[in-house]
């Protein structure tokens, strides 16, 4: 009788051990979330290390680029975050905040307006989740006698 007490005695301290350890290393886990984004299941984006401000790229019209005047004019631009993460994007247009009416998916802002002819100026603004921010802003020109013209509709033209 006693050998078989010793034997599960002996099992449950094999059994033990390993959570012993687990617990003794939840301390060091904790500390290593201190300061970060995240739900704590590995997901954990530390934000003090992320001070670089998001990327923007890839807009149109380009700067200086002239536009048909007929139809809608089509504002896009692309962004991307390798830190923490997008936290909001502005989108103003000739100074007007038109952000409610663009269409934000994934890495990517759409607008379209009836745009008059004459210079415009576009602004698109993003912030990711640790505090950075990127701004960029290009002008382009509407061109066109008017909405029945001859000129191309929505096409970036270089002239």
């Amino acid at each position: 009788m006693k050998s078989t007490l010793r034997s599960k005695i002996a099992a449950a301290a094999m059994l033990l051990v390993p959570v012993g350890a687990m617990l003794a290393a939840t301390p060091a886990a904790a500390e290593h979330r201190d300061g970060a984004y995240g739900n704590g299941y590995g997901h954990e984006r530390d934000l003090r290390v992320d001070q670089r401000a998001p990327r923007i790229f890839d807009v149109t019209p380009e700067d200086g680029d002239r536009v048909g005047a007929r139809g809608w004019t089509r504002i896009t631009a692309r962004f991307q975050d390798r830190g923490a993460g997008v936290a909001a994007v502005w989108l103003r247009v000739d100074g007007r905040d038109v952000t409610s009416r663009a269409r934000v998916e994934g890495d990517d802002v759409r607008y379209a307006e009836d745009l008059r002819p004459g210079r415009h100026r576009a602004e698109l603004v993003v912030r990711d989740r640790a505090g950075n921010t990127a701004r960029r802003t290009w002008s382009f020109d509407v061109v066109g006698h008017g909405r029945y013209d001859d000129s191309t509709y929505g096409q970036a033209q270089r002239w």
